[in-house]
């Protein structure tokens, strides 16, 4: 299949007017770990888009007997024409799905948590460490079956209507290491709290320039008060 797919996505790709450009991290925030849906979650959603056109191919069987029966060869050839619609359907939801799992990325940062999905409807979400109020790890019925969990990350103010999706509140969904990643997101969250409002802990001995202006202004005012009492 994925043979298939590399030959469709040139004619199928400039359909979906993608943006291609990698995503990444807040600038001062370090990479810990890029995460993708595990290839079980593909095949998963492979055969959800090839079921979602079984109800379709029924009814499409039934309609080409009768076009046949009545209308003979313009039936054959009309028949023709409509299942080589479907397939041409079949084949851009393929890469739809496909596509989709391609700029699915999870970025884990020292300081906040990046979720980049969609190929339809493109979505970029940062939620800051600071903020980040629950972590859920979740598995259905279906999902046990493929071997995969989903990710739930929500902050404060997070929409609790189910299905909802916020800016509050992203799922990192067909992750086979869901409880591993969501320890190190726990990591992350206890290290950035720890170093106080999300600051970075600087190594001995190194200076930013904030506090050398506060050290020099403290170091002008010390003058001037020299200066006044002499």
């Amino acid at each position: 299949m994925d043979t298939l797919l590399k030959i469709l996505m040139p004619i199928f790709g400039p359909l979906l007017k993608l943006d291609t450009r990698a995503p990444h991290l807040p600038e001062g925030t370090s990479l810990v770990r890029n995460s993708k849906p595990a290839e079980k979650w593909l095949g998963y959603r492979y055969l959800a888009t090839l079921f979602t056109f079984l109800n379709q191919f029924v009814g499409m069987g039934i309609a080409i007997i009768g076009l046949i029966a009545g209308l003979k060869t313009w039936g054959i050839v009309i028949a023709c024409l409509l299942v080589i619609g479907e397939l041409v359907a079949i084949a851009f939801a393929l890469v739809v799905v496909r596509v989709d799992y391609e700029m699915r990325h999870y970025l884990v940062g020292d300081r906040s948590l990046r979720v980049a999905q969609g190929a339809w409807k493109r979505e970029e979400v940062t939620l800051s460490y600071a903020n980040v109020q629950n972590l859920e790890v979740t598995q259905g019925p279906i999902e046990r079956v493929f071997g995969f969990k989903s990710l739930t990350v929500s902050t404060a103010g997070a929409d609790s209507q189910p299905g909802h999706a916020s800016s509050h509140q992203v799922t990192l969904v067909g992750l086979e290491n869901a409880d591993e990643l969501r320890g190190l997101i726990l990591k992350m969250m206890h290290e950035h709290r720890d170093a106080g409002l999300g600051e970075p802990v600087s190594s001995p001995g190194e200076l930013v320039p904030a506090r050398l202006l506060e050290i020099r202004e403290a170091a002008v005012a010390l003058r001037q008060a020299a200066a006044r009492m002499s």
